[in-house]
């Protein structure tokens, strides 16, 4: 395996390089603001909080006729020189095929695990946020969403709140509830 030195600040050629090699084949990297993270393996329990998301955005884009490409954590994204895969991602483009994707989701979701940094957290959000994305930072040990909308000031919802797709999918609604259910 390579892996990245710890001290160097790495360019997006560079993390491209050293990600694609066949002996990183089965690692999952980020780049944040030069530094190159490796992902721990994920949570099979994000994964289903991930999909569920999936699910309500796929059954309203469907019902009402609109455009959309969804991921889950698989999918790495350039955003303004760093390389992020949210656990959830929204676009109304066809995903692309380049490594990372060039553009932009419109909306992501971080699904924040308990041995996530504070540090490497709020570096993440800052990307997102410069970017204008909307993003939603998940806490499924006390069942709450920070939403972050462009523009607007941070909204904490609760387990009886309802979400919803602010200027980004105009009328979807989610209540936390049917996130956190099970």
């Amino acid at each position: 395996m390579v892996t990245p030195e710890k001290s160097k600040l790495y360019t997006m050629a560079e993390f491209i390089e050293l990600a694609l090699k066949a002996e990183n084949a089965d690692k999952h990297f980020e780049l944040i603001n030069g530094e190159i993270i490796e992902m721990s393996p994920g949570r099979t329990r994000n994964s289903w909080f991930a999909n569920l998301i999936i699910a309500a955005v796929h059954r309203f884009c469907d019902d009402h006729n609109l455009p959309y490409s969804t991921s889950n954590g698989d999918s790495a994204f350039d955003i303004q020189g760093n390389t992020v895969a949210p656990d959830f991602a929204f676009k109304r483009t066809p995903m692309g095929n380049e490594y990372p994707d060039p553009i932009a989701p419109e909306w992501a979701v971080e699904i924040i695990s308990p041995t996530d940094k504070g540090p490497d957290i709020r570096a993440k959000r800052q990307i997102y946020l410069r970017a204008g994305i909307l993003y939603w930072e998940m806490y499924p040990e006390s069942q709450s969403i920070d939403v972050y909308a462009p523009g607007q000031p941070l909204r904490t919802f609760n387990i009886d709140d309802t979400l919803d797709g602010s200027d980004v999918l105009p009328g979807f609604t989610l209540p936390v509830k049917n996130i956190f259910a099970r």
